[in-house]
């Protein structure tokens, strides 16, 4: 954006490096009067920014940006990319979102960054940056890690039982930041392996610390609650476990638990169990344990279904009909917008044109199980790449859009158009080969070639984004607004100031011209009114040219 190449980059940063830690920005200071070549740049560089933060004292922020594709080039720069459309399409977004976030009460660049940093920590979007706030009524559910700092009235400490993961000691290889390398030794004579004395200590030292930082973790996960915590926990046979942990704690005694015994046991529930084991007279009052067996909490569902079932046989004789009428409406609710839940928030048009086409009800028409497809060898790996219709389509568009309409094209100009895309790698021999050179110098010849020639703007390619309404797109009544995406082929504004919309179309045709005007109105009528929104002005006419047929088919 700013003329630097990957070797200034480097040359600034090896120049400009000191030993503090620093920004890039504070690199490129020091490096500014450190080399004649890139004194220059930088000043360039420098210059253009404070001509930003210039601009931005007096400059809307949707004003601002645009300025800054402007002055650095930016925005034609990525057109030049691969899809440069569509990268061209997002900055026009990005200036969009700009312009939408100023109408709110938070103004300038700075909180419109902060903003968009926010939603990237949170794998947020533009649309969806709602968070709970702090005293809504609601449960969450976290893990310990994530509960750091925070406190709640109620906390349910589950899956205690689960055994603290040590598999990474059973690796061939063990690493430890202090001690080093600790492998595995293999005798491949005798077809023997065991560990050696260096694996072995890198072992000991690893597990310990896991186990010291699962007690960090334990007690971060205990600490949370304010005012009751519950605890829960499976275990295969706690009595058998729990007489185990018992002669264990008589035969170390001590006031305090041995850290051998602890070492023994991998779970959180065995750590808690052997605190209330070792203190069970006095921590009563504090901490209750109840063991539950699964035969009790089967039970004691199946008895509270029979309970369930026996209030609603007797749901009528305990309420009135008004009550009832109430309790029925409440059950009976629907969300009256429905519908807006099961539609996508963006589209294309060539999604539209294909559910208007195929009469699809996208919103409620069950899918149709997907057959399975057995995998198929990658087409970069075939030795015989099969071009299809719908490739030679595209390389028929590809053509058209490179033609200069202030030519006079015949079949060999026609060629050389065709081979300076295979040499620029654009496309390949083979699918030059496929393309019909008659059909392109047929459009070169046609009415609107030759009304291109006396065109005062032309426009190739031009992508768009635009809100429409759901209605418009679907059968059922929605009011909701829908931001559909695409790319017109060609529009241009005639010697009479009047716009033009043209859409190139290579389907074969079976039935005559209706057939294309009916599958691609839709699509065009869309077209039409992005371009009215855009320009302000009517489109007079709309085209669709069918390369099959080799002519222009006027849409009314």
């Amino acid at each position: 954006m700013v003329g630097f190449s990957d070797n200034d980059l480097m040359k600034i940063k090896i120049k400009g490096y000191s030993k503090e830690e620093s920004y890039f920005y504070e690199t490129l200071l020091k490096a500014k009067g450190k080399d004649i070549d890139l004194c220059s740049k930088i000043e360039k560089f420098l210059s253009l920014i404070q001509s930003f933060r210039d601009k931005k004292e007096y400059l809307p922020l949707d004003e601002l940006i645009w300025q800054i594709y402007l002055d650095t080039g930016y925005y034609n720069y990525v057109s030049l990319m691969p899809n440069g459309n569509l990268r061209q399409a997002n900055l026009k977004v990005l200036f969009e979102k700009a312009k939408d976030y100023e109408t709110a009460s938070f103004k300038g660049l700075f909180n419109f960054v902060n903003f968009i940093d926010k939603l990237k920590t949170n794998n947020q979007d533009m649309d969806s940056a709602k968070i709970i706030g702090e005293n809504e009524d609601v449960v969450r559910i976290m893990s310990i890690h994530k509960s750091k700092g925070l406190e709640f009235p109620i906390v349910f400490l589950s899956g205690t039982g689960k055994k603290f993961n040590l598999m990474d000691l059973n690796d061939n290889i063990l690493l430890h930041q202090d001690i080093g390398i600790g492998p595995k030794y293999i005798d491949y004579e005798r077809k023997i392996e065991y560990n050696t004395l260096a694996k072995i200590a890198i072992g000991y030292k690893i597990k310990k610390e896991t186990i010291a930082e699962e007690m960090r973790i334990l007690y971060v996960a205990l600490t949370r609650a304010k005012e009751k915590l519950f605890i829960t926990g499976l275990s295969k046979d706690f009595e058998k476990e729990a007489k185990k942990k018992k002669d264990l704690l008589d035969i170390y005694g001590g006031k305090n638990i041995n850290s051998n015994i602890l070492k023994n046991y991998k779970s959180y529930l065995d750590w808690i169990e052997l605190v209330y084991l070792k203190n069970e007279t006095n921590i009563k009052d504090i901490m209750d344990l109840q063991v539950y067996q699964k035969e009790e909490l089967l039970k004691d569902l199946k008895l509270e279904d029979t309970n369930q079932k026996e209030d609603n046989w007797n749901f009528k004789d305990k309420v009135n009909d008004s009550e009832n009428e109430s309790i029925k409406e409440l059950l009976n609710w629907n969300y009256e917008n429905l519908a807006s839940t099961k539609i996508e928030a963006k589209s294309s048009v060539t999604k539209i044109k294909e559910m208007e086409n195929e009469n699809i009800n996208v919103l409620f028409e069950e899918k149709a199980d997907s057959k399975k497809e057995s995998l198929q060898k990658p087409k970069f790996l075939s030795d015989d790449i099969k071009i299809t219709k719908a490739r030679i389509g595209t390389l028929i568009h590809l053509c058209i859009q490179r033609l200069d309409e202030k030519l006079n094209y015949d079949y060999n100009e026609i060629s050389k158009v065709i081979d300076r895309l295979v040499e620029g790698s654009i496309i390949t021999k083979k699918e030059a080969e496929a393309i019909d050179k008659e059909k392109l110098l047929t459009y070169t010849k046609s009415d609107l070639f030759m009304s291109l020639k006396n065109a005062k703007e032309i426009h190739k390619e031009a992508p768009f984004y635009m809100n429409i309404k759901g209605n418009k797109i679907y059968k059922d009544d929605i009011d909701e607004n829908i931001l559909v995406q695409g790319v017109i082929d060609l529009y241009y504004i005639d010697e009479k100031d009047n716009i033009i919309l043209v859409d190139y179309k290579t389907d074969y045709i079976k039935n005559g011209e209706q057939e294309l005007i009916d599958k691609y109105k839709k699509q065009l009528s869309i077209y039409a009114d992005a371009l009215e929104s855009a320009l302000g002005k009517k489109v007079d006419k709309t085209y669709i040219y069918s390369v099959y047929l080799g002519k222009s088919i006027e849409l009314h």
